[in-house]
């Protein structure tokens, strides 16, 4: 499973089970002797905490709020709140499906006693794992009425998980649904069932040749090993046989196998795809990254091991024939509605590789490869989860022909098919190998651009403008300030606080404020790897744009950046999205000119101007010179309008407690005759040299020590 509940394994991607065991597991599923299967449900994912406030009155999570989560993320930073909840759902396809089937199990969760919320929950440690399944807003099944399933109960406390943390965690969710199983909670006009996992009762199929078949292709398949071998050790003899044919030292081999498969143990010893390519010619690099990079090599390996999927898949496709969903009322009515649609997404896709789709094609013929005939599309359940063995935490998942007809139904729908006229939205993700259930949002373009913006111009705006045209959503990552800090020649600090604040002027209409978002790190760069990591909020099957820029290659910070990147989100190659950069407008360029024609003190006090960089680029150095310039000069006045907005000059001037030109007295061309002093300057020559050093002393900061950073990758934003 993806999201906050990690990844649910089919057998072929457990490289720990030996052959033999998956033969053994697959004939106690064949004799109906696994008796702990569940329905595993086709629905939106969702986690969910409570607490007890000091005085014994029932809230929801800290703080007296709901805290939710739908991925590592959102439990990092304490959840969502009721409010950043029902907003992040706003305008979605499935907005009635959260928000509808949070307040139902909200209002079950209410009706229990602060001891038994107190005990299950622990004071918002524990979240319940739930599934909500909504008619209106169907992701391939269509279920007959408005439901919550509870899956588990997950502990998030700082303390290492043991195992009697575990047995007790599972004590309090059978109290948990011991509680709340069957009730009925009415929201709006609608009647929502709030159930625990469901049981079902396996067929036995041993007499049939299913079992038969698959022991037969899995003995063949794992020959050249023998059964008692895991899939680990299939997948190292094949990797060690491709190293050894390609000229790939043993060392290195034996570094880049331990990173393949056991990449906890590997990255405790220091090892990374990195520096096993340090020193080897460029085609060795190549292999090392190929099968050593996160998302590759679990590509590679899911390669290796497809003949393994699909002979499982054959079997639990005969497992679940006919077997019925305890939530759709009419199995056959439903089958039959799901084959139909599926029929049509296949000519539909068939249609886009006809007409030169290459990837399209690609996808259709791998799925129905896997599928055969639509008619192995015979259940109204998506499939079944159990653990195995019992008592040892680790849960298996059977789902037959529904993971092909997930793949070909939602990359139709995606694509632009139509059912009845009108056109669905759907929240699958492309990698069938991750649960799409969890993933529920529907797939989605994000631009994630980070920076130190001290403070934000019009330049970093234009970046953000052009993004949000092309991105369903565009994310400000604000770096946190090192020791020396963001400081106006005057001395004033820009706080990445009032960063903030500005972006949340020039950006209003184009990028939410709780999108803007100041990071705990120093570097811009560390802020966006760990928001497109594992334990991020991006979701899989989205697509993430790093923001960069074509000036002077900045793309390149993003050099190997694919590593950092969760598993099954799409990196669009940065040189590919790097946004070409703004420069001032004619009106500015004239002011210039005409300041540098009379010599003045603001052309020369420049800092672009005094080190030599393009004037008609925005620079956030020249913005913090013409934001103390412009409360004592029209004419730096003007200049910052071409910065901010001539809207926004007034509002960015009161974040940074600067006094606007209007609250100045008798003003000219040039500085103003017995105007107020800004805050923090002296006056006259006094002045003009205390903030000429500071200039300079701010401008050797960028550009001796951020060199030196930036080849660490721990320092500049996308602009200075």
């Amino acid at each position: 499973m993806g999201g906050v509940a990690g990844h649910m394994a089919h057998l072929s991607e457990d490289t720990d089970l030996t052959f033999n065991e998956i033969v053994s597991i697959l004939g106690k599923v064949a004799n109906a002797e696994i008796d702990n299967a569940t329905e595993k449900v086709d629905g939106q994912n969702l986690f969910l905490s409570w607490t007890i406030t000091p005085d014994g009155e029932v809230e929801v999570a800290r703080a007296g709020d709901a805290r939710t989560a739908r991925n590592a993320g959102d439990i990092k930073k304490g959840g969502m709140t009721t409010d950043e909840y029902i907003s992040k759902w706003s305008g979605h396809p499935a907005e009635n499906a959260f928000t509808n089937g949070f307040k139902a199990i909200s209002t079950a969760l209410r009706k229990l006693s602060p001891e038994d919320l107190e005990a299950i929950f622990a004071n918002g440690q524990r979240y319940v794992n739930m599934e909500i399944m909504y008619p209106d807003n169907p992701n391939i099944i269509l279920y007959s009425s408005p439901n919550v399933v509870l899956h588990g109960l997950q502990d998030f406390g700082e303390e290492e998980v043991t195992p009697e943390m575990r047995s007790l965690t599972k004590q309090k969710f059978a109290k948990l649904v011991n509680l709340v199983d069957g009730a009925i909670e009415k929201v709006g006009d609608e009647n929502w069932n709030i159930n625990g996992p469901k049981l079902v009762a396996l067929k036995n199929i041993a007499d049939g040749s299913a079992l038969e078949d698959v022991t037969a292709k899995i003995e063949s398949f794992a020959a050249p090993v023998g059964m008692d071998a895991t899939l680990g050790d299939y997948i190292e003899q094949v990797v060690r046989g491709y190293a050894e044919q390609v000229g790939l030292p043993p060392d290195i081999t034996d570094r880049l196998v331990l990173l393949m498969l056991n990449p906890d143990e590997a990255k405790a010893q220091g090892i990374t795809v990195v520096n096993l390519k340090k020193g080897l010619p460029k085609e060795l690099q190549a292999t090392v990254s190929n099968l050593g990079s996160k998302t590759k090599s679990r590509k590679y390996i899911a390669g290796v091991l497809k003949p393994l999927e699909i002979a499982i898949s054959d079997f639990a496709i005969e497992v679940l024939r006919g077997v019925k969903s305890y939530f759709v009322s009419d199995n056959d009515q439903e089958v039959a509605r799901m084959r139909a649609e599926l029929e049509q997404s296949i000519a539909y896709l068939k249609n886009l590789q006809a007409s030169g789709d290459e990837k399209m094609g690609e996808l259709i013929d791998a799925q129905l490869a896997k599928l055969g005939d639509i008619e192995n599309l015979a259940s109204s359940m998506e499939g079944v989860v159990f653990e195995y063995p019992p008592g040892s935490d680790k849960i298996y998942k059977l789902t037959g022909a529904f993971a092909m007809a997930n793949q070909i139904i939602g990359r139709a729908r995606r694509s632009g098919m139509t059912e009845d006229e009108e056109e669905i939205e759907l929240d699958i993700v492309d990698d069938e190998i991750d649960d799409p259930v969890v993933d529920a949002d529907f797939p989605k373009t994000i631009a994630v651009v980070p920076g130190a913006f001290k403070p934000p111009h019009k330049g970093h705006l234009d970046m953000v403008r052009k993004y949000a045209a092309n991105a369903d959503e565009v994310k400000i990552l604000i770096s946190r300030p090192t020791l020396n800090g963001r400081y106006l020649p005057n001395g004033k600090e820009v706080t990445a606080e009032i960063s903030k604040a500005i972006w949340e002027i020039l950006a209003a209409g184009i990028v939410k404020p709780e999108n803007i978002e100041i990071s705990s790190h120093a570097s811009p760069i560390n802020a966006a790897y760990e928001f497109v990591g594992e334990e991020g909020p991006i979701n899989v099957g989205d697509t993430v744009i790093l923001g960069a820029s074509t000036k002077d290659d900045d793309w390149k910070r993003w050099d190997g950046a694919e590593k950092y990147v969760k598993d099954g989100v799409k990196l669009i190659p940065p040189e590919q999205s790097a946004a070409s950069p703004s420069k001032h407008s004619a009106e500015y360029i004239s002011l210039l000119a005409a300041e540098a024609e009379k010599g003045s003190d603001l052309y020369n006090n420049m800092p672009s101007v005094k080190i030599g960089n393009d004037p008609e680029q925005f620079h956030a150095s020249d913005l913090r010179f013409v934001l103390v310039e412009a409360t004592m000069n029209n004419v730096a006045r003007k200049m910052l309008e071409d910065f901010v907005g001539k809207e926004n000059v007034n509002a960015v001037l009161d974040k940074l407690s600067l006094g606007s030109v209007e609250e100045t007295s008798a003003m000219g061309g040039g500085a103003v005759a017995g105007a107020s002093v800004p805050l923090g300057s002296t006056s006259g020559k006094k002045r003009k040299k205390a903030q000429q050093d500071t200039i300079i002393r701010q401008e050797n900061i960028d550009l001796s020590i951020v060199d030196e950073v930036m080849k660490l990758i721990t320092g500049r934003g996308i602009t200075q």
